[in-house]
């Protein structure tokens, strides 16, 4: 029995480590420049021990991916849910979205679009989620007078949609150094435009 349990906890360690070691290089170098041995040997386990938890290279990166948006998801829902002032959630938002912009790469965001169907149609439907409560919080600060009425929400949203497109566009990601400048600048200018915070 003891045995068995020593077993299992040696498996999930391995699986752990490859995870771990799979997330740090995708990071750092995107998916498509890795290797399964790349990761195995930063992992310190063998190509067996690889493939007896995952089919390939996509399978993993699908899973890292999709944890990684499961967790924005919950850390972005709990801005929106907090009880505070607009400009509160708005200032948390900007700093979130550049703590993730600080972790990737631009070759792991680049793979990380458009890797798989599963990964593409589950950001679709993160993007959704998001936009609707997006906008259920510009209607509210609307109605509060926080942020001018003369601009329609379907106006807005489609200038969201726009800037949340910008994330695939290369030649705007050429004109800055990192993924974390660019971010800033998109955010910045969908929420302040040219004129600046007041």
């Amino acid at each position: 029995m003891l045995n068995k349990k020593n077993n299992i906890n040696s498996n999930s360690t391995k699986r752990l480590q490859i995870i771990d070691s799979a997330t740090d290089l995708f990071v750092k170098f995107g998916v498509k420049r890795v290797t399964v041995e790349e990761i195995c040997q930063s992992a310190k386990v063998s190509k067996m021990t690889f493939y007896k938890y995952y089919k390939n290279k996509t399978e993993l990166a699908e899973y890292i991916i999709f944890s990684i948006l499961d967790n924005a998801q919950k850390e972005f829902d709990s801005i929106w849910n907090e009880i505070s002032t607009f400009e509160y959630k708005i200032d948390r938002f900007i700093k979130l979205k550049m703590s993730y912009a600080k972790k990737f790469s631009k070759e792991f965001l680049f793979d990380f679009m458009n890797l798989s169907p599963k990964i593409h149609d589950k950001i679709l439907d993160y993007s959704k989620k998001s936009q609707i409560t997006f906008i259920k919080l510009i209607e509210q600060a609307q109605s509060k007078g926080i942020i001018r009425n003369d601009i329609s929400i379907d106006y807005i949203t489609f200038m969201l949609n726009h800037f949340v497109e910008l994330r695939d566009n290369k030649e705007l990601f050429s004109l800055r150094n990192n993924l974390e400048d660019t971010t800033l600048d998109i955010i910045n200018f969908f929420f302040y435009g040219i004129l600046g915070k007041k």
